[in-house]
């Protein structure tokens, strides 16, 4: 028998899906060198300018070439800029379900990891908790849900499900224990400032570290069931106990856990059209 009932696991699922909402939407719209503005601006200039634009006179004075030579070199960037992959710009606009799982790979893994190296983000309670499994564990939950929504599972049910069956390995039917009262609550409680927050910014990005923190908290209620979640590769665990390369093995291992949590969500979504896989893997 689990160590944690099925109701049990369900009932903390369900509002950290809730919390993943604002949460994910923060991580996909935290842009504090509004790279994503400039390279969208840049694109619209680019399809408005005429292509038979004569070009314009080479200058003769020394300050007009120095002018002229920064001009180039900040449109290159801005060009290159414009064809990046960020939220906001065209190219993000057309690329895959694939490409974005990578993308969400990446920002949530670079995003955990700065939380992890932050002096007391979880205070006092983070000196008697492992900082790294509990960002680790929400890091996980955050990218099966970003990449679920990204193959367009939104519903909520089926993203707990989906979450059982990638970080637990356990075949969670949560339409058989119909709705928890307080999920809305509970998931408001998670996120915090951040619900009703506007702002831009470091306060943005401040309310965004503690809310995961928060959600890797509340999951770690499930600690007994910890070991089945995806670790990294077996030589970076024992890098991890290794004196002084053991912060360098910890988050190659946390990298590694969290690609196989993506491409096991994507292999499911893809064999399944959908988070309802009942069968357990």
């Amino acid at each position: 028998m689990p160590a944690v009932s099925d109701q049990y696991m369900i009932s903390v699922l369900r509002p950290f899906v809730a919390a993943t909402g604002p949460v994910l939407s923060g991580l996909r719209d935290a842009d504090p060198f509004r790279l994503g503005k400039l390279a969208q601006r840049r694109a619209l200039q680019l399809e408005s300018a005429p292509s038979d634009a004569a070009p314009e006179p080479a200058p003769t004075t020394r300050l007009g070439k120095v002018r002229r030579t920064t001009g180039n070199v900040r449109h290159r960037a801005l060009d290159r800029l414009a064809t990046s992959r960020l939220p906001g710009t065209p190219r993000w606009s057309v690329m895959t379900p694939e490409e974005r799982d990578h993308w969400w790979v990446a920002r949530v893994g670079r995003f955990t990891s700065a939380i992890a190296s932050i002096p007391g983000i979880g205070g006092a309670l983070a000196r008697r908790l492992p900082v790294s499994d509990i960002l680790g564990l929400a890091a996980q939950g955050l990218v099966v849900c970003a990449i679920a929504g990204e193959h367009g599972v939104t519903d909520r049910d089926e993203q707990v499900q989906l979450l059982g069956t990638v970080l637990f390995e356990r075949d969670l039917r949560p339409g058989e224990f119909g709705d928890d009262a307080g999920v809305e609550r509970e998931a408001r409680d998670l996120t915090g400032e951040l619900s009703g927050e506007s702002g831009r910014g470091d306060g943005r990005l401040r309310a965004l570290a503690r809310a995961v923190w928060r959600m890797g908290r509340s999951l770690f209620g499930l600690h007994e069931e910890l070991d089945r979640r995806p670790h990294g590769h077996w030589w970076w665990r024992t890098l991890a106990n290794v004196p002084v390369v053991g912060a360098v093995g910890a988050y190659k291992s946390e990298r590694s856990g969290l690609k196989r949590a993506a491409r096991r969500t994507a292999t499911l979504l893809g064999r399944d059209g959908a988070a309802g896989s009942s069968s357990r893997r």
